[in-house]
């Protein structure tokens, strides 16, 4: 009979055991440590992107300041070129006034009477007219356009013809002169206004120059 012998581990000792838990506390340690670095890194790019965020609103901030201050100086630059434009009208429409007044002559014809911005109201329809010459037989019609062009033509005859015999029946049977006045012209407007029979008045320097040899009376 053979007799087995049962060998059993020895039992750690003091020291064993120490150094174990001393192991175990040294890696908690790093543990923690990891821990810790994790946390602040997580902090910084919290604060990162706050950060970011605070820019992005700073930045939109300052767009729409830019935009509202552009928008603003874009309204004063047109408003004061629609003054510019409104003074050069009244300017130009000063001197073809003065020049007509001064000689009350127009496509051949001598007025007694002239009247600056000519105008009247009936009903929803009303009119107002630059400069108008009249006497007891025939009427003239003078439009005045720092730039004349063609579509200013158009409507003179097309609109604003047919309307001052509207609003001022007492002409309505009168033959009527047209004309326009401006400080530019091309060829194109010129061409048209003969073809429409509607006189030229243009600067030519100190005086106004009248190109009225195509003008025909409107009936």
């Amino acid at each position: 009979m053979t007799t087995t012998q049962v060998q059993s581990e020895a039992p750690m000792t003091y020291e064993q055991i120490r150094a174990m838990f001393q192991d175990i506390g040294r890696s908690q340690k790093e543990t923690d440590r990891i821990l810790q670095e994790t946390y602040r890194i997580v902090q910084e790019t919290t604060q990162s992107q706050k950060e970011t965020d605070r820019q992005i609103q700073e930045t939109d901030r300052i767009l729409q300041e830019l935009g509202q201050e552009t928008d603003r100086r874009i309204k004063e630059v047109a408003q004061h070129l629609g003054g510019m434009t409104q003074s050069d009208g009244d300017l130009a429409e000063e001197l073809f006034f003065t020049s007509l007044e001064s000689k009350m002559t127009f496509a051949g014809q001598h007025y007694d009477f002239i009247d600056r911005n000519f105008k009247r109201k009936l009903g929803a329809l009303e009119g107002e007219y630059d400069i108008v010459l009249h006497n007891a037989a025939s009427v003239g019609i003078v439009e005045v356009k720092s730039k004349a062009k063609t579509e200013h033509l158009e409507k003179l005859v097309t609109k604003k013809l047919p309307d001052f015999r509207t609003l001022f029946p007492e002409y309505r049977d009168y033959p009527i002169y047209l004309g326009i006045g401006s400080m530019s012209f091309d060829k194109k407007v010129l061409q048209r206004a003969q073809e429409l029979g509607i006189g030229i008045l243009r600067q030519k320097g100190d005086t106004i120059e009248a190109d009225t040899g195509a003008v025909r009376a409107y009936r």
